[in-house]
This record gives structure tokens, C-alpha cells and sequence, in this order.
């Protein structure tokens, strides 16, 4: 067992200045957050490599250890916009600490975590621990949009050599064994102009989309699963029309989720029937363009680091197996060799997204002292104490 913990001093103050760096997306510009965890790593010893795979955007690599087989620990540094900042009680880029939380964009979603997976870095190399595997910190860049970030990271074959993923998205310290997939997709409405005093000359493509939609939707199955509610549809965004004019276009954005035991090419074929159906049947004509997709995943198997992080989860109140209704890099990870993994981070899910986002600095500091405990308990292969 690891004789030093991480304490307060090894991670809050990073992650307050985590916080104060603007990774919102969009823009989704990274580049400098990540630069400037590369020269604390690098000041510290911790080999480190960027990788910027567009202009402002960038992936950070850190390694402690040797090995041929990898743990790998993964967390975003983007984060969704702060919106209206008249609305936050304290700023939004501010990574101000009261009455024990530290707030703002991104302290739980999630570089609440992506501080703790430095820290814990730092403390392995601290005491000196050899373990049997190599540790990997993936730190990716735009998961808030479409995770070219992890996209990139798993192109560049970060994944080769994986034994296990760990993705510190917040759970309130449960175990996430599964999340849904989910599928953006356009529809794209036409219809015929006419002048609004005589719609019959027309051909509405805005009422042709309200009628196509609700056929949509009933295709979305209502089957649940173990660990997830069931599938569900959301129109997200809808634009089309002209003021006193018959409109002849129409489009909107269809976000659907899956739980795992929901075939998504089957949902897919019925999409596409369902339209081929109403383009013979109806004037108007539509078109479908699949935008991003995400597959559902899920790990049943039995895992000693998963035992380990719930038993030490369950004494801070976490440690339940559970379900993730949003995707995470994991979908993107995970699937090409069905990698053993798990959804593990510090954080309340209800505060996903937030006008005062926060997370509580003594759940953060557990989390970082409950991984180093794993990984001891489950791959420690050498350890020399310090003076």
C-alpha cells in the first residue's frame, strides 16, 4: 500500500487553474490549458507528448512506468459554453472556492478529474511505485462536439496496447458500466412555394416535417435495459419558412439514444423505409443525413480494478453500478477491440452543464486517493519507500 496520499495542496490548486483557462466549446481552443499541463509534467519528470490535431486544439499524452500492456485514464478538457455570466452567482472562468466547492465551466465536466489524473501521476512517481502496467493520461479535446479529440487519439493508436480504459466523466464516484449510443441526424424537408393566401398551390414543408416527425418517433423502441431507461428521440434544433409565403423548406435535427440492447442498423433501415414511404406517398420530398455517430457500449465482465474502485467508492457513498444516459469518449475508445472498461469520476451528475456548475473539493481529492489505491492494490509490481 502506498504509504503518502494526494492531498489537498497536490490537487485543488491545479484544478482551480484548470478552470481559469477558457476551453469552451465552441470555439473548443485547448491548446493553451493543455500546454500548460505539459510543463507542469514535464517540471515534474512525467513524460509527455502534445498532440494538436488542428490549429487550437490539441490531445495531451502523459506515461508513468514501463510496460507493454497500458491502464489508460482519459478525460476532456473542453467544456460547453458558461452562457449568460450575469447569471452565475460567481464567475464562470473563476475557479472560485466557497464553502468547500470550487466553481465554475468545467469544474465537474470534467476537470475536476483531468486534475486528479495529474496528481495522481505525480504521487506514483513521489513513491517511487512500479507497477506492472504502463499508466497512460489521455487528456482529449472536443468531446463537447463531435470528440475528434479522442477521434484522433485512437487514429494515432493510442489504444494498440490498452488493457483498460478508465473515463473519469462524472458519476457521483458510481461504477458506469454502460452508456448509450447516440445518432445526430439532419432532415431535410422540400417542399413547393406559394404565395400564403393560397397555400393549396403550395406544398407546406414545415407541416410535412411535423408529419413526418411523429412517425419517427415511433419508431424509436421503448425497450429499457438493466442499467439504462429506455431509447429516446429529441428534435434539437428546426429552421425553415418565410413570413406570409408557403414555406418550401424545411430541416431539423433528430438526436436519438440507444441503451445497448437496442440494434441501432435496425434502426437506422427503418428510418430510411419509414422516408422512402413518405417521399413516394406525399409532394413533399425528404432527404436524411446521418451527422455523427456514436455506438452504445457495455463491459459485464468481472474486473479486480473495478472491485477495487467500488470497495473504496462505497466508503464515500458511491460504488453503485449504474448506467450512463450521455456518451463519452468511451464510444469512440472502446468498440474497435471491445477494451474492458469503466465510467468513473468524481462530480454530481446533476450538475452537468449548469449555470454554477461546482464540485465538491473533498470528492476530488478522495477520487485521486481512491485510484492510486486501485491501482496499487491491482497491478503494484515493485514499491520502495521514501524517506
Amino acid at each position: 500500500m502506498c504509504k503518502g496520499t494526494i492531498t489537498e495542496n497536490d490537487v485543488i490548486p491545479l484544478l482551480r487553474k484548470l478552470i481559469q483557462f477558457n476551453t469552451e466549446n465552441p470555439p473548443g481552443r485547448t491548446i493553451e490549458a493543455v500546454k500548460f499541463i505539459a510543463n507542469i509534467l514535464k517540471s515534474g519528470g512525467i513524460k509527455c507528448e502534445i498532440q494538436e490535431y488542428k490549429e487550437g486544439h490539441a490531445n495531451l499524452i502523459a506515461e508513468y512506468g514501463e510496460g507493454e500492456k497500458s491502464i489508460i485514464l482519459t478525460g476532456h478538457i473542453d467544456t460547453v459554453i458558461s452562457g449568460d455570466k450575469k447569471r452565475w452567482t460567481y464567475p464562470p472562468l473563476g475557479g472560485e472556492e466557497h464553502d468547500g466547492h470550487i466553481y465554475g465551466r468545467g469544474s465537474t465536466d470534467m476537470k475536476g478529474a483531468v486534475a486528479a489524473f495529474i496528481a495522481l501521476l505525480f504521487a506514483l512517481k513521489k513513491e517511487k511505485v512500479k507497477l506492472n502496467k504502463k499508466i497512460v493520461v489521455l487528456i482529449t479535446s472536443d468531446e463537447e462536439s463531435l470528440m475528434e479529440g479522442s477521434i484522433d487519439a485512437l487514429e494515432r493508436g493510442i489504444m494498440d496496447n490498452c488493457d483498460f480504459l478508465l473515463v473519469g466523466e462524472p458519476t457521483e464516484l458510481n461504477i458506469g458500466m454502460a452508456e448509450k449510443g447516440m445518432c445526430w441526424v439532419k432532415v431535410i424537408v422540400h417542399g413547393i412555394a406559394s404565395h400564403g393566401s393560397r397555400p393549396e398551390l403550395g406544398v407546406n414543408a414545415i407541416e410535412a416535417a411535423s408529419k413526418l416527425f411523429s412517425k419517427l418517433k415511433k419508431i424509436i423502441p421503448l425497450t429499457k435495459h438493466s442499467l439504462l431507461d429506455h431509447s429516446t428521440i429529441n428534435i434539437s434544433t428546426i429552421k425553415g419558412g418565410t413570413p406570409f409565403v408557403v414555406p418550401e423548406y424545411c430541416e431539423f435535427d433528430i438526436d436519438y439514444r440507444l441503451p445497448p440492447n437496442i440494434d441501432d442498423n435496425k434502426v437506422r433501415s427503418m428510418f430510411e423505409e419509414t422516408i422512402s414511404q413518405f417521399n413516394r406517398k406525399n409532394k413533399a420530398k425528404v432527404e436524411l443525413e446521418y451527422i455523427f455517430t456514436v455506438p452504445a457500449i457495455e463491459y459485464n465482465e468481472q474486473s479486480n480494478f473495478i472491485t477495487s474502485l467500488k470497495e473504496k467508492a462505497l466508503k464515500m457513498g458511491g460504488g453503485k453500478k449504474i448506467g450512463l444516459a450521455y456518451g463519452t469518449d468511451a464510444g469512440i475508445l472502446i468498440p474497435p477491440k471491445n477494451t474492458p472498461f469503466v465510467i468513473f469520476g468524481p462530480g454530481r451528475m446533476d450538475k452537468l452543464h449548469v449555470t454554477d456548475e461546482f464540485i465538491e473539493k473533498k470528492v476530488v481529492i478522495s477520487y485521486s486517493n481512491i485510484l492510486l489505491e486501485a491501482l496499487i492494490d491491482c497491478y503494484l509490481q515493485e514499491f520502495r519507500e521514501t524517506d
